[in-house]
């Protein structure tokens, strides 16, 4: 099963969802006009009454619903806080954290994710959740149960866990469904307000006989519509629960053999598994119940009925990953005495994604701790990561290099710290220029609005400013500020417009141009190479025909991939096999065309993670 199909199984679980949803609120607005009808005395059939009734309902839950959606439209970060969560500083010097976030950090580069905000719940329990509607803005948030009481192969197999959730489209799907149900319980917050109200209106409703009987009547009525709202809502979150369960509990053994493919380590997340078991995964927090779905084990402890289950038994899921495991080789709790540095190789060897080209967790780590430490101690402080990004965009000739400089929108300070991170630039192999921008990411949300106008207005200065565009250039910027636009504008992405590759035909000629320009020398070569990438577009070239562009226009290449993120699943998927087809045709990827590859990627939201083989791309 490949990356585009889990997300389309995703895709239909929501719709499935909304589908589900949409009967819960039917039956709530049929048993309230019933309910109604009898308080009012009126016959239950009254166009009047349902059109009243119904209209009531929808406002209210589309209220409630669409009051949740906004709120966590500003990210995973929303839900982490609401849970308790505080993010763990880039230069935290707990080593727990720190080994924390070397994982997060492999793990990220491993899977081609830009590196997300990592959170830590103050909360002894052994759990962890991923919040989020895309890479862009997502969060990850670990208990400190977890930290400390499992070990590095643990809880490495806990966030390959997560980062299931995050590649597969659980997260968003996740996300939304906290947004939906609180439509249907803010039914049951009403009915408590119109509960509480009645406490404090007088019955006798004055001093004369009429008053009484009118005031009497109106506590009577809002005690019955509030105790009606209250159970119908009840009922509803009864059964938006049960639809919560349903949805969450199949995923969740796919995450964990998602989670062993990722670190060929079946003992960690087993582990982690037996350790929940013998501690446990419930959350003292009061809002755990909201994001239950969303955690590594049951935030809400063994539930009496396993038709409310979240999660699948321990015992089952350990047996589907580990069916040889053995509790007595676990390593007992110990204190973590000092960090683990990112460099420490895994447990086990590591494989391939099988989704596609990918990097295994070791090969991240030997990545990682071969970036020099000033880039890494760059990209974990604003500023810093700024001129980092800036240094990466320098020109190697020193005339357009000073081009580049003279009219830089940056404060002087940024200017100085720009030109000497580009004096270190040397020291960072090529893939690692990448990787360094995936690290920065989350470094860089932390602009605010007024400083990242400032920082997009210097990248666009110095893209611009030596009057040509090199590849590099142009795939940092948009890899770099589509994440950040997304965090910033509170987006949750591009909205489906194609779901056939015919519109996109000339886009699709202007990638297939562009990559076969940056890979291939003689022009049989690029011929030869673009017809292998049409040979994977699903239409007979003879009907459509599609020729070899004469250049490589990275202005055209950008308006493609801006129409492409708003291609579906499937549109998606075969120009970005019908583009790797085409860069692999000579059984070799040169680091442009990886570069490339990974913008038309990023754009249709398919992480690339860095291929081992790069070699460093020429300064």
């Amino acid at each position: 099963m490949d990356f585009f199909e889990r997300q389309d199984r995703a895709q239909k679980k929501t719709t499935l969802l909304i589908a589900y949803f949409a009967m819960a609120v039917l039956g709530i607005i049929v048993v309230l006009q019933l309910v109604f009808a009898l308080i009012l005395g009126l016959d239950w059939k009254d166009p009047e009454l349902a059109l009243w009734v119904a209209g009531g309902t929808l406002v209210v839950v589309a209220a409630g619903s669409l009051s949740k959606m906004a709120e966590l439209s500003a990210g995973g970060r929303v839900v982490a806080a609401m849970l308790g969560g505080e993010q763990i500083s880039p230069h935290t010097t707990d080593p727990g954290e720190r080994r924390l976030l070397n994982i997060v950090e492999e793990m990220s580069i491993a899977s081609g994710v830009p590196v997300p905000d990592v959170f830590l719940l103050p909360d002894p329990a052994i759990n962890a959740f991923a919040a989020g509607h895309g890479p862009g803005d997502t969060a990850v948030g670990v208990t400190r149960g977890c930290v400390e009481r499992l070990t590095r192969d643990e809880l490495q197999g806990v966030i390959a866990h997560e980062f299931s959730h995050i590649l597969h489209g659980d997260m968003r799907l996740n996300t939304r469904l906290i947004g939906l149900l609180n439509g249907i319980l803010c039914i049951a917050f009403l009915g408590g307000i119109l509960l509480r109200i009645t406490f404090y209106l007088p019955s006798d409703g004055g001093n004369d006989k009429e008053g009484r009987k009118g005031g009497g009547g109106i506590v009577l009525f809002l005690l019955g519509a509030g105790l009606s709202l209250y159970l119908v809502g009840w009922i509803g979150v009864f059964f938006g629960n049960l639809i919560k369960a349903a949805v969450s509990r199949q995923r969740e053994f796919l995450a964990d053999a998602s989670a062993v493919q990722y670190t060929r380590n079946p003992d960690g997340i087993a582990g982690a598994l037996w350790k929940i078991g013998k501690f446990t995964a419930r959350l003292a927090s009061p809002r755990s119940a909201e994001a239950s779905h969303m955690f590594f084990g049951d935030g809400l402890g063994d539930s009496f009925f396993a038709l409310f289950s979240t999660h699948p038994p321990l015992p089952e899921r350990i047996a589907a990953i580990a069916p040889n495991f053995d509790p007595s080789r676990v390593v007992p709790v110990l204190p973590v005495a000092k960090p683990r540095p990112s460099s420490d190789p895994v447990a086990s060897p590591a494989g391939m994604f099988q989704r596609g080209p990918g990097m295994s967790t070791g090969l991240a780590a030997a990545l990682l701790s071969g970036l020099p430490e000033f880039s890494r101690e760059a990209s974990r402080e604003t500023l810093p990561a700024c001129a980092l990004v800036y240094s990466l965009l320098l020109d190697t000739d020193e005339t357009r290099r000073a081009q580049q400089l003279k009219g830089f929108p940056a404060p002087e300070s940024t200017r100085l710290a720009t030109i000497k991170y580009f004096e270190r630039r040397d020291e960072i192999a090529g893939s690692g220029r990448i990787a360094l921008v995936d690290l920065a990411i989350p470094t860089l949300r932390g602009l605010s609005d007024a400083q990242y106008e400032e920082f997009k207005a210097c990248i666009k200065h110095l893209v611009e400013s030596d009057s040509q565009i090199d590849l590099f250039e142009f795939v940092l910027q948009k890899i770099l500020l589509r994440h950040l636009e997304l965090y910033f504008t509170k987006s949750t992405g591009a909205h489906v417009r194609f779901r056939s590759i015919i519109p996109l035909l000339g886009d699709i000629e202007t990638l297939l141009t562009a990559i076969v320009f940056v890979g291939h020398e003689s022009p049989a070569d690029r011929e030869a190479a673009f017809r292998v990438g049409i040979r994977e577009l699903l239409f007979k070239s003879s009907s459509y025909p599609m020729t070899l562009g004469e250049t490589c226009d990275l202005a055209a290449v950008g308006a493609a991939l801006d129409r492409l993120g708003e291609g579906s699943s499937d549109v998606k998927r075969t120009v970005l096999n019908a583009c790797a087809q085409s860069a692999a045709h000579d059984g070799v990827i040169v680091p442009y065309e990886y570069e490339l590859l990974r913008a038309i990627a990023d754009a249709v939201d398919c992480p690339l993670p860095p291929l081992p083989s790069m070699d460093a791309r020429a300064s």
